[in-house]
């Protein structure tokens, strides 16, 4: 049976033939869904966030399996991923957080140290400490996700021309 496209969520499937690296790299990934400073929800809308940014179709429309079905809701899911996260529907605390998140899918140095000090506010030192900490993991997973399907669709397309 064929792999599942590559994503964040399911990266390690493919990168499980790497060994031991691998396998380091998916325990990594499992505790960031296992950790009491960013609650669960917040962060996989901190994933959409990347998926929206990267335009990443695959990503977005995949589900967490680290999350119960319909977290986050579909209300909030579609509005992350519209970019309109201004909403009431998101605390301010959320707000700050996403914002965090997309300011970081951007540019990373452009991070101010009055929105650090507003997700501080919301998560604490260690949330924020964390969150930068579980962006570059997101950001790296899907970046990757987004390798391996254009190497495949790479390999594929050489198929095709030899077997013309």
């Amino acid at each position: 049976m064929p792999l599942p496209s590559p994503t964040s969520l399911n990266l390690d499937l493919h990168l499980s033939a790497a060994g031991r690296p691998a396998a380091s790299f998916a325990r990594l990934w499992v505790s960031l869904w296992a950790q009491p400073y960013v609650p669960n929800e917040l962060l996989e809308m901190c994933r959409l966030t990347l998926a929206r940014l990267h335009r990443d179709e695959d990503e977005m429309a995949a589900g967490n399996p680290h999350l119960p079905a319909g977290i986050p809701s579909g209300e909030r899911r579609a509005l992350v991923l519209a970019g309109n996260t201004g909403d009431a529907t998101f605390s301010a605390g959320e707000r700050a957080v996403l914002e965090l998140a997309e300011v970081y899918g951007l540019d990373a140095q452009s991070i101010t140290d009055e929105l650090a000090a507003k997700v501080a506010r919301a998560l604490g030192e260690l949330g924020l400490v964390f969150l930068i900490e579980a962006l570059g993991c997101i950001d790296g997973r899907i970046r990757t996700a987004r390798c391996l399907r254009d190497l495949s669709a790479a390999a594929s397309a050489r198929e095709a021309a030899r077997d013309v």
